[in-house]
């Protein structure tokens, strides 16, 4: 199952792997082909309900593409309604030489070289083969407003309208990512519609157990190729507006019934599937791999914080959980368990010598545990290495326990 994550979570290695699998798409002429079917979708694929069914299909069979170049990859989305910068504010996770690079370049003067204001992009990775309009990196579309009130309707016929605020994204960066037949051959365009596709889902599962929900409509009567179980263009073979091989002659019945339910088609995404989602799962394989600053950056960055108690009861390493008074009576080192209640009423007096028999007995109030025998707990040795100020932060919610 792919996990479809924001960009801002990508990994050096997963920017360089999409990257790499784009490229050699576009150089072996796929993305020009998929150019070629969305500039025939005009009526098809947008301008009505079918809008987020069939690029949720077009979609999906890129991405396909792509893990046959390395499977590894799942596309990312990027949502514009945010700044996606560190939190610093000195680094754009999107514009970046190593992943989409940067804007348009206007620098040598002149009126723009592409559609739509756009201007040679002259770093990073796609430098040289499409154009962007001129903007600041640390900007963005925005449109979450009209988003947010979209996804609060449960009416598909509302929802679907987000189509619009779509399209902001698409004018922000203009050059090639504006035309139709052009946009594809960008990567712009498949983070844009992943992002889509993300919205799709979480208003199904935001609206899901609302009475008489209806994740898709109209059921019939809608134009054609828009309808719940009409079969799309241009997997259906039909020719209008061409045909496309190889589905003129191997036509796929694809119709918006069938693409209801992301995770059927093989992905999942971090905002709404758990196995997929950041910040417990990621800071667990932190911690088991040797860091901790990670915990605390994550928490302090906006990450949901775990549940305390189940977190560093079952999911933080060994040496921690023998801080608990639970974990103290279960898990302690066999030196202890031997002084334990039990043990005293089993072994004589005389195995711990006189003093130790007498103190004990005449003294209920006394520890068991003498003092010069009791190990440190809180010096023995963790597998990682945290700083002081990471370290009370973890104490203090064991303090809580």
């Amino acid at each position: 199952m792919g996990c479809r994550k924001n960009l801002k979570r990508l990994t050096p290695a997963e920017r360089t792997a999409f990257v790499n699998a784009f490229l050699a798409l576009r150089s072996s002429g796929v993305t020009a082909q998929y150019a070629q079917q969305h500039g025939g979708a005009g009526s098809h694929g947008h301008g009505g309900p079918a809008f987020v069914a069939w690029h949720r299909e077009y979609v999906r069979r890129f991405e396909l593409d792509l893990q046959s170049v390395d499977p590894s990859v799942s596309l990312p989305y990027w949502d514009w309604t945010e700044a996606n910068a560190n939190p610093a504010g000195t680094e754009s996770y999107i514009w970046r030489d190593d992943f989409l690079g940067g804007p348009g370049d206007n620098s040598g003067g002149g009126p723009p070289t592409g559609p739509s204001g756009g201007y040679p992009i002259t770093s990073g990775p796609f430098a040289g083969l499409f154009t962007r309009r001129v903007f600041d990196i640390f900007s963005f579309p925005g449109t979450g407003g009209t988003i947010s009130n979209r996804m609060a309707n449960p009416d598909f016929n509302i929802f679907r309208l987000i189509e619009s605020p779509h399209g902001s994204a698409h004018v922000f960066i203009g050059g090639h990512v504006m035309p139709f037949n052009e946009t594809p051959n960008t990567p712009d365009f498949w983070l844009i519609h992943c992002n889509v596709d993300r919205l799709w889902a979480e208003w199904i599962n935001q609206h899901q157990g609302t009475p008489g929900f209806e994740p898709y409509k109209p059921a019939s009567g809608g134009p054609t190729g828009h309808s719940l179980n009409d079969t799309m263009w241009p997997w259906n073979g039909t020719n209008v507006p061409f045909a496309v091989s190889p589905w003129n002659v191997s036509p796929e019945m694809v119709r918006p019934a069938d693409l209801l339910d992301h995770t059927a088609l093989g992905y999942e995404y971090d905002t709404i599937d758990a196995s997929c989602q950041p910040v417990t799962k990621n800071v667990i394989k932190d911690l088991r791999d040797g860091g901790s600053k990670s915990l605390v950056k994550d928490f302090r960055d906006g990450g949901k914080v775990p549940d305390t108690k189940n977190f560093l009861k079952e999911r933080l390493p060994k040496e921690l959980k023998e801080f608990g008074p639970k974990e103290l009576k279960e898990r302690s080192p066999k030196e202890l368990k031997e002084f334990g209640p039990k043990e005293l009423k089993e072994r004589s007096p005389k195995e711990f010598g006189p003093k130790e028999g007498k103190d004990i007995r005449e003294d209920p109030f006394r520890p068991f545990i003498r003092p010069e025998l009791r190990p440190d707990l809180r010096a023995a040795a963790l597998g990682f290495e945290p700083d002081a100020a990471e370290l009370e932060f973890l104490r203090q919610r064991l303090d809580q326990q």
